[in-house]
């Protein structure tokens, strides 16, 4: 939809916007592990007693050496702004579907600003342990890692259901899919992340071999079923556009539902 007093400044396939925010942060990882194991392999897969490990931790391979620092910052603070924007998107995507409940109005908004807020959250935190290495300061790293990782799953587990209760899944076969994706991911993120914790204090405990190349291989594959999360919602918005408009002296946003809806009045 393009309002009469408004001009159309710029207009991005939904597809497109999906893509960058996903494969921005999906390159950087296979980038910099690449990097690491090919020009640093000493460096990032020693561990505090010496034993075998074959991959390096996410922290090792994006963060402590060069050029893959410098690789990692830049597509990760790309990406942000666009998946800041999906954030809104999305929360506007609940609200305004003709299927949210109308009994518990005032709950299901509530709800969905919580979930945008964890949402917003996650990424900021993203790009603050990001920005902040864990050798430069290891406090604030720590401290935004763990504010990132709990962000990231209230985020995901509450819009999960959020998008069951407010029909959207019930829209039509895509809606279906993307509940059913957003499900796996979710779980699957919350599994590997008690393995990962697993993995990673039979390691500082016992100094087992490879114990630390699973607890990297679960780093991971987190990030990459976090990544696959987010994807979902090229089904949410899709054949949609992120468009920005002119309206004169003001400012507009335009939702992004999920498809054309057309009401029939008697």
């Amino acid at each position: 939809m393009v309002l009469s007093d408004g001009d159309e400044l710029l207009s991005i396939p939904f597809k497109l916007v999906v893509t960058v925010v996903a494969g921005l942060p999906f390159s950087a990882l296979v980038i910099c592990i690449f990097l690491s194991m090919l020009l640093h392999w000493d460096e990032a897969n020693r561990t505090h007693c010496d034993v075998v490990n074959y991959f390096p931790s996410v922290s090792s391979a994006v963060a402590l050496l060069s050029p893959e620092r410098y690789i990692w910052r830049l597509f990760i603070g790309l990406h942000g702004t666009p998946r800041l924007a999906i954030a809104f998107a999305f929360r506007n995507l609940l609200i305004t579907s003709p299927l949210r409940p109308f009994s518990s109005t005032k709950f299901f908004h509530l709800a969905c600003n919580v979930a945008c807020f964890f949402g917003v959250m996650e990424t900021i935190f993203l790009l603050v342990l990001t920005s902040i290495s864990s050798v430069e300061d290891y406090d604030w790293h720590k401290a935004s890692f763990m504010a990132f990782i709990i962000c990231s799953l209230v985020y995901m587990i509450l819009s999960t259901y959020l998008y069951d209760l407010s029909g959207r899944r019930r829209t039509n076969i895509l809606g279906e899919k993307s509940f059913q994706y957003k499900l796996v991911c979710c779980s699957a993120e919350i599994i590997l992340l008690f393995l990962a914790l697993y993995c990673f204090h039979r390691h500082n405990a016992y100094c087992e071999p490879f114990l630390y190349s699973m607890f990297a291989l679960c780093e991971y594959a987190i990030i990459i079923f976090n990544i696959l999360f987010h994807s979902t919602v090229h089904y949410d918005f899709h054949g949609r556009r992120l468009t920005l408009l002119s309206m004169g002296s003001g400012m507009h946003y335009e939702s992004l539902p999920i498809h054309d809806y057309q009401e029939k009045r008697t």
